[in-house]
């Protein structure tokens, strides 16, 4: 576990959650912070790998171990000291890292909300916060999305709030107000994004639907229970960045993620293998960010396991 002095700053593309609570990495831009709970270490570092050897770091993001932070951030966007020892944190892989403009969707998954074990008080607030949104119904809630609009150069973000306010009949048009907003049939958000080729799109959609068939397939042979778990899409929302990457993947695989248990034997050989750059993991230029041969297409994986159990 590492000790970390330096002040906190928020993660740029939180879409979900509680504000300022998944934080910048100090270490690398490859990865964030976030608080961690007794369940959810466990899963990361005990449940997860029991479970399938591929599930951390090919399912979820790549799991590096904890720090404890010494500040925290304020109501007011300062930053703090903490109390006692400091705060543990997860140290997570960044999951929009390997893109340039990330379109980002966090998907609450499940009807049921809340741990066994709960307080009374909380399982009856969580019921009812899943019986009066499409979380009871479906077991799917839009929790929040940002989408990259090119003709203004910035993201357009759409919080929870519109998530809780879709009805089961309208799911369909609040996932397309993410994929593709011009072809959302309720009321589209402003300004609206200028939308991505779809040809591009249909490619993207395609590729989601096949790694999502491949999660399905894996949950179907696995005993665990996820309570609150959420789905995270990305997808690359800049249309050049996305038909490379799109080019790229159709002659050769994306690079895979760097993960915490990759060998010693097997970091020596891609230290050997840098003198080729399309296959290095190397992945951050001299300004910080992902160099454009290691950048992907889409993503998906499964985040927040604070209530996971076997």
């Amino acid at each position: 576990m590492e000790e970390v002095q330096a002040g906190p700053t928020p993660f740029a593309n939180q879409v979900a959650g509680h504000p300022n609570s998944i934080l910048a990495s100090p270490l690398s831009p490859a990865t964030l912070i976030k608080p961690s709970s007794a369940r959810e270490l466990a899963f990361y570092t005990a449940v997860g790998p029991a479970l399938h050897p591929d599930l951390i770091g090919y399912w979820t993001p790549a799991y590096f171990g904890t720090l404890t932070l010494q500040g925290k951030i304020g109501d007011g966007g300062q930053v703090e000291a903490v109390e006692d020892e400091g705060e543990q944190m997860l140290v997570l892989e960044n999951l929009t890292y390997r893109f340039l403009r990330p379109n980002v969707l966090d998907i609450k998954l499940g009807t049921q909300l809340y741990d066994d074990d709960a307080p009374p008080e909380k399982q009856e607030r969580m019921r009812l916060a899943a019986e009066r949104t499409t979380s009871g119904t479906t077991g799917v809630r839009l929790t929040g999305f940002q989408v990259w609009d090119s003709t203004t150069s910035s993201f357009i973000s759409t919080p929870k709030t519109y998530g809780k306010s879709l009805s089961s009949a309208d799911l369909p048009s609040g996932i397309a107000r993410f994929f593709a907003p011009h072809l959302a049939s309720d009321s589209p958000p402003s300004p609206l994004p200028h939308p991505l080729p779809l040809p591009l799109l249909h490619s993207v959609l395609s590729h989601l639907l096949s790694r999502l068939q491949d999660l399905i397939d894996l949950f179907s042979t696995l005993e665990c229970r996820i309570r609150g778990g959420s789905v995270l899409i990305v997808f690359e929302g800049d249309a050049d960045a996305l038909a490379d990457a799109l080019a790229r993947e159709a002659t050769s695989p994306p690079l895979k993620p760097v993960s915490s248990s990759t060998s010693d034997e097997e970091e020596e050989e891609d230290e050997e293998g840098d003198e080729d750059e399309t296959s290095s993991i190397s992945t951050t230029d001299s300004e910080g960010q992902a160099k454009p041969h290691t950048r992907l297409a889409v993503e998906l994986r499964l985040i927040d396991f604070a209530h996971a159990t076997r």
